[in-house]
């Protein structure tokens, strides 16, 4: 399995799902076991992979910030049984990962991650890859771009290798771990990480030729043999310049600020979040406000996090008023740096919390934790930008990848800039908040698996948001196999046409 690198952390300083994450029975646990891609590979003993498991369940139950809030915790507790159980003969690393992460994805926290183990090297197998990228949506799985005549645009997949295609998308969801019962990012994860790929070859180890049984898009019913060793492959067609309409502002590097032509309409892309943002958004802020523009679209599409104090700087430029970012900041424990399992976390990140939290007092089932002056204001009221402050008409595009930080940011937007229209999908982020702020490293100590851990809870500005979803939508858009392919933003054509709705209501 490819442990995927999403830069998703809320703060680190210097699906239903136990419906949609399955759980592992014996026949899955054969899947991930019997092919050829484990072969050569070093085998961990049943013992060592139980004993690791038993101590990341300890850890889970009692300090992180998730347990019991989107799974009770005796549906949990079978999960973990279950996993438990699967555990039952020597296992590649690759595989024991796999076995584990539908407890994660059970606990409903898209922080808490897993890593391969410092020494790790893989088999030497080399891994197939599929000739095709599909576009996964509401447990079904198109086509979209294809490098073989054999597969067309459009082609909805039913069964490969006579697994019917929603048991690939439920296994697929197995494969990572999001925010509460999110199925938004799993799609995503399906469709643009490689994750269907994973699906063949992490989950069941299948090698070409595969059996794919389609539906055309003329409803035509077919069955191929697709070897991605003997099949010829053919180019990817190039898609159409998307920025054609747009001027490019100058000063904004990695965050691409655009101006549409012959319009007081600008588009701000605001990425994951770095130290140097805050700068280039004062020079983006200051061209939007010298330019008059009157329509702003931000686009927070994935913005998987970062720092959260970079992120409470946008809202000083677009807020209605003096504004904040989070809500509270909470612990299941009193000193979460004080716990069963100091040895295995890292003792840079503990150091890190130790400079920039005070454990504070119990509010009902949870500890408060306060932030210390040194690391912001992080719970207090902040002050606008009154230089280049934005009150024009607000367009905010997210999907399901807008994560941690990046969530933060659209529910606070949401919540606190009244005008503001979403346009695209539910975020992965949580409208409640997340598990975050320091992200821990657990350290299994037999196999050496490294879990992202949260140890605290950051809970958003929102107002009666729904438990275990993200930031819905105003304006809902879904994108077919042929969108995909002429790499259309819908998203962006929505923001345009609402635009030209109000302008023509004038």
């Amino acid at each position: 399995m490819k442990v995927h690198t999403i830069k998703h952390l809320l703060f680190i300083p210097i699906v239903v799902l136990l419906n949609s994450c399955a759980q592992p029975s014996a026949k899955n646990g054969d899947a991930v076991q019997k092919d050829s891609l484990t072969k050569g590979a070093a085998l961990l003993p049943v013992k060592k992979m139980q004993d690791d498991l038993s101590i990341l369940w300890a850890a889970i139950k009692e300090m992180h910030p998730a347990y019991g809030m989107y799974s009770p915790t005796d549906s949990l507790n079978k999960v973990y049984q279950t996993v438990n159980a699967s555990l039952d003969r020597p296992l590649s690393e690759n595989d024991y990962i796999t076995h584990i992460y539908p407890l994660l994805c059970s606990l409903g926290c898209g922080h808490t991650q897993l890593h391969h183990s410092a020494g790790y090297k893989p088999s030497g197998i080399k891994t197939p890859h599929l000739p095709f990228e599909v576009l996964v949506s509401k447990h079904r799985v198109w086509i979209t771009t294809h490098k073989t005549a054999l597969l067309n645009t459009g082609d909805e997949i039913l069964s490969v290798n006579n697994i019917p295609a929603g048991t690939l998308v439920n296994n697929g969801y197995n494969l990572y771990a999001g925010d509460g019962y999110n199925e938004t990012f799993k799609e995503l994860f399906l469709s643009e990480y490689d994750g269907f790929e994973d699906v063949f070859n992490s989950f069941y180890h299948w090698q070409p030729p595969y059996k794919i049984a389609l539906r055309t898009k003329q409803g035509d019913l077919k069955t191929i043999s697709l070897d991605t060793a003997t099949t010829k492959l053919q180019p990817t067609p190039k898609a159409p310049d998307p920025y054609a309409n747009w001027i490019e502002a100058k000063g904004t590097d990695y965050l691409p600020l655009r101006f549409l032509k012959n319009s007081s309409t600008a588009w701000f892309q605001v990425k994951s979040y770095q130290y140097n943002d805050t700068n280039i958004y004062k020079v983006a802020f200051k061209q939007i406000h010298d330019k008059g523009v009157k329509n702003l679209i931000i686009d927070l599409r994935h913005n998987t996090g970062g720092d959260i104090r970079i992120a409470s700087k946008v809202l000083s430029y677009l807020a209605d008023k003096p504004y904040h970012i989070l809500g509270d900041i909470w612990a299941r424990i009193p000193n979460p740096s004080v716990n069963h399992f100091e040895k295995y976390f890292d003792t840079a990140r503990t150091a890190s919390f130790i400079a920039g939290f005070n454990p504070g007092k119990k509010e009902g089932a949870h500890y408060h934790i306060d932030v210390k002056p040194t690391f912001g204001n992080l719970l207090g009221t902040l002050p606008l930008n009154k230089t280049d402050h934005y009150a024009g008409n607000l367009y905010v595009l997210i999907d399901g990848a807008t994560f941690s930080a990046g969530a933060h940011t659209a529910i606070s937007i949401k919540t606190q800039c009244k005008k503001a229209i979403f346009i695209g999908r539910e975020t992965l982020g949580g409208a409640e908040g997340c598990s975050g702020g320091t992200i821990q490293h657990l350290t299994l100590p037999n196999t050496g698996v490294v879990v992202d851990f949260p140890w605290m809870r950051f809970v958003s500005v929102a107002e009666n948001s729904p438990l275990g979803h993200g930031i819905m939508p105003d304006y809902t858009v879904e994108y077919s196999p042929e969108d995909v392919v002429n790499k259309r933003d819908l998203d962006l054509e929505k923001a345009l046409s609402l635009i030209k709705q109000v302008k023509a209501e004038r």
